[in-house]
């Protein structure tokens, strides 16, 4: 192996203090991997110096790709799975237990950094303009939800509002978490509502010349919110500080209420142009959705088979059509999946950043097995044995916590708040059982080492595909091109996966990390555009 210093800045609590307690890892590519070529600072989102790359021959020249190292690989002589085995539920919470007896000089902190994770509810729908401002604990007029028109009005002329003729507004009951129960004084019988977008689908073909209806399922990022609104022209995420020569997330008060949210609404556009049924709900304590904790990716990943079960019972369930029509329990069950049962109906489970952490959970829970992380040692339940065909990764974190540095805030999350965030070893493993994986991520993603998508990749023993681009973790933040290639090549992903195909057509080959990295198209994130690289 290859050892590289590279340095992990704190984006969003992903510092590497959450395992080592230094600003600064040993980054390292494994014995499959060329040695790096070169290093480039990277920009946006982490002003980072010197991180490891390959050459890439494009047609302005010569030029450094940098990418995200793995922060810790296994040690010499080592027998097992290293990042199954040693990142498990059991021994990240034992991680955090040896942090408190070493006392505050570890733990401190590490709960400062938790922080970032146990907060106030996402909402930021309706800061700008008041339409669609509601209040996602009380009782909701549906049709007072921002549809998919209201995006089509000027200023935003966005492709979504093609698809309001054919989408409804849902809200779905769902139950409260031990977290809330023990900390916020929730009652136990206390439930929430999630809602977002059903777009019903013209069909996709089979593979046997008939046209089914699947269903795509995409949870959106961490405050992502599906109606709120992005200006078009704030085009860049991050604004350039002369004064410290650092490219810094920007803000956009009284234009932009949350920035992503424009590219997140296209993906789903254009997968209901493919013909899927697509499904999105904001997740809980989001934006339209209620609830009080932001985090417990694994409730989130239940609210999907919970919604998909309304669908066809019509238990806990409102829908609101494109007439404004409002049905409730009996009256709404049945109206959408195409008539098809919750079981029945073939499901895609995809997701961006959190979203990716909800899709991983949703796979272990319905192929492996139903627990709930919520605490040590539990017992583990029967596969909930839905028809999923799939699992689409974007930001992906489908690669655990071995593979992020963040071991010690998810023991704490886990031990003293009864939450799991990012998949444990046991997620990771569960991979073979897929039938099915999708993974889509930006090359210096701070998310975790590249690597991790590669071993992903690797267990993956069904249609599989990895996509990569020149840019940074947010699936919305690397400039049009990739962006667009991104959506493409899910689009392209997901038919594959009904027609039954044994390939993705167009999908980059490699055979390590070199290959995987020069697979990315020759478009940089904008603040990374080569001069100086």
């Amino acid at each position: 192996m290859v050892k590289i210093a590279v340095r992990l800045m704190g984006g969003a609590g992903f510092a590497c203090l959450a395992l080592t307690g230094s600003a600064l890892a040993e980054g390292s590519v494994g014995a499959r991997s060329p040695a790096p070529e070169c290093t480039a600072d990277v920009h946006y989102d982490q002003n980072g110096k010197s991180w490891p790359g390959y050459y890439a021959e494009d047609a302005d020249g010569r030029h450094c790709v940098p990418f995200t190292a793995t922060h810790k690989l296994a040690p010499d002589g080592y027998k097992g799975d290293y990042y199954v085995d040693e990142f498990t539920d059991a021994k990240v919470r034992a991680a955090w237990a040896d942090c408190l007896r070493q006392g505050p000089a570890c733990s401190d902190p590490v709960r400062e950094r938790a922080k970032t994770f146990i907060r106030p509810p996402f909402a930021a729908t309706g800061t700008v303009n008041p339409f669609g401002k509601i209040d996602p604990d009380g009782d909701v007029d549906l049709n007072d939800i921002r549809r998919p028109k209201f995006f089509g009005q000027a200023p935003y002329a966005e492709k979504i509002a093609e698809v309001d003729s054919r989408t409804w507004i849902v809200e779905v009951e769902v139950p409260s978490e031990r977290y809330e129960h023990d900390a916020l004084n929730v009652p136990p019988s206390k439930t929430w509502k999630v809602r977002g977008w059903y777009i019903e689908g013209k069909g996709v073909e089979n593979g046997q010349g008939d046209l089914v209806r699947p269903l795509v399922v995409m949870v959106g990022g961490r405050s992502i919110e599906t109606t709120a609104i992005h200006d078009p022209k704030d085009e860049r995420v991050w604004v350039y500080n002369a004064g410290k020569g650092t490219y810094d997330t920007a803000k956009f008060p009284g234009s932009t209420e949350v920035w992503g949210s424009l590219q997140w609404r296209e993906y789903l556009r254009k997968l209901n142009e493919a013909g899927f049924d697509v499904l999105t709900l904001d997740k809980r304590a989001h934006g339209i959705s209620g609830g009080l904790d932001t985090s417990n990716t694994v409730e989130q990943a239940r609210d999907i088979f919970r919604a998909v079960d309304a669908f066809e019972t019509g238990k806990g369930l409102r829908i609101a059509g494109p007439n404004g029509t409002v049905l409730t329990g009996d009256a709404a069950a049945g109206k959408l999946l195409a008539g098809q049962k919750a079981r029945d109906v073939q499901l895609l489970i995809g997701g961006a950043s959190q979203g990716s952490l909800v899709t991983s959970h949703a796979m272990y829970l319905n192929f492996v097995c139903d627990r709930a992380f919520e605490e040590a040692n539990e017992a583990c339940g029967a596969p909930l044995g839905y028809n999923v065909k799939a699992g689409i990764a974007l930001a992906e974190f489908v690669h655990a916590v071995g593979y992020t540095p963040r071991v010690l805030i998810e023991g704490l999350l886990r031990s003293e708040y009864h939450v799991p965030y990012i998949p444990t070893g046991e997620i990771l493993g569960s991979v073979p059982e897929w039938p099915a994986v999708f993974l889509g991520r930006g090359l210096w993603d701070m998310a975790g080492g590249l690597e991790g998508a590669l071993d992903v990749y690797d267990r993956g023993t069904g249609l599989k595909e990895i996509a990569v681009v020149r840019g940074p973790h947010a699936e919305g933040a690397a400039g049009p091109e990739n962006v667009a290639h991104l959506q493409d090549r899910i689009v392209a992903f997901s038919k594959a996966v009904i027609h039954g195909d044994g390939e993705v057509p167009g999908a980059a080959k490699f055979s390590n990390l070199r290959e995987l990295v020069l697979s990315a198209p020759p478009v940089w994130e904008e603040s990374m555009k080569p001069a100086g690289n």
